[in-house]
């Protein structure tokens, strides 16, 4: 039978359910700095599922999921523990941005952290250590920021093993979402590569963004927990897999010229090898870079953000796989 669960000042009973901060470090004034952590624990024996949100401060909709989750479940009726983090990097939420204006770091490349880096460092380390090796699964929930939209996707990685990596794809496949995009692991520092690398079945799932909090998107993200707590019997109800699945390889496009962007294709349109996907102009309205399709298949994200630096992404496109 499993036992009381406790991380950091937080100490949750089987049966109950509770949220606190975890503390990270503290600011200039004396106030500290924290991850919002909600656990429930439930009554009955069943899986650690660790869904977190926030990474990039400037992702809201699967935040506003996870607490909505917590405050609808009722730890008695539960089996395993959920734990649940709505805000992962609470200094670059603070500004609205993807990274802390504190030092500028990508928290989505920086796992496993250090325990005595820069805040974003730490914040990794910290949730690494505290929360995320606990789990028996790992979900990060993330968006376009205020940049794109994204299309309804789930990311896994076929790493840490034969038996991890089933898991992961048992995970992948819980979520109901029909775009799998297996990921090769050449980023460094999701959370989602660096708790596979840990022999923790871990995934990224990825719904639209712009920076915005839509109801309609919440809600997906609702459903698709509840999806993924019926596969894994931590509530009852069956909300099955589904039924047909999507493989692809995902490529983001880099410009090369910085300008005024504009889009000529939409999300989930099929397009051919070289054909025109955006145009970049200068100030002057002369174009001066075009995007074009690397290859034959799906168009996955949008750039809605006008104004590109130069290296800035312009949008994916995904390789179906056979």
């Amino acid at each position: 039978m499993r036992k009381t669960i406790k991380i950091g000042a937080l100490e949750v009973k089987c049966g109950e359910k509770k949220y606190g901060p975890l503390n990270i470090s503290k600011r200039a004034d004396g106030s500290d700095i924290y991850v919002p952590l909600m656990i429930v624990n439930g009554a009955e024996d069943g899986p650690v599922m660790n869904i977190s949100s926030g990474c990039h401060g400037d992702e809201y909709e699967g935040g506003e999921a996870i607490r909505r989750t917590y405050r609808g479940l009722d730890p008695k009726q539960f089996r395993g523990v959920f734990l649940g983090v709505p805000v992962l990097n609470p200094l670059a939420f603070e500004a609205g941005q993807r990274v802390s204006s504190v030092d500028s770091l990508n928290l989505n490349r920086v796992f496993p952290g250090k325990e005595r880096g820069f805040v974003t460092e730490r914040i990794a380390y910290l949730y690494m250590n505290e929360v995320a090796r606990k789990a028996d699964y790992i979900i990060d929930l993330h968006g376009g920021g205020n940049i794109m939209s994204l299309a309804p996707m789930a990311i896994y990685r076929d790493i840490g093993g034969d038996e991890v990596a089933k898991r992961a794809y048992d995970l992948v496949r819980s979520t109901g979402i029909e775009l799998i995009w297996k990921g090769s692991g050449g980023w460094t520092g999701p959370i989602s590569l660096e708790g596979q690398k840990a022999g923790i079945p871990a995934i990224t799932v990825e719904f639209a963004g712009e920076g915005r909090a839509r109801e309609e998107i919440i809600q997906k993200f609702e459903r698709m927990i509840e999806r993924v707590f019926t596969f894994f019997k931590m509530v009852d109800g069956d909300l099955g897999r589904a039924d047909k699945v999507t493989h692809f390889e995902g490529t983001f496009i880099s410009s090369i010229n910085g300008g005024f962007y504009q889009q000529k294709v939409e999300i989930l349109e099929k397009v051919k090898e070289r054909d025109l996907l955006a145009t970049i102009s200068n100030h002057f309205g002369e174009i001066v870079e075009e995007i074009h399709a690397p290859f034959d298949g799906l168009v996955m994200s949008k750039r809605t953000f006008g104004s590109i630096e130069p290296g800035g992404w312009t949008l994916m496109i995904g390789k179906v796989l056979a």
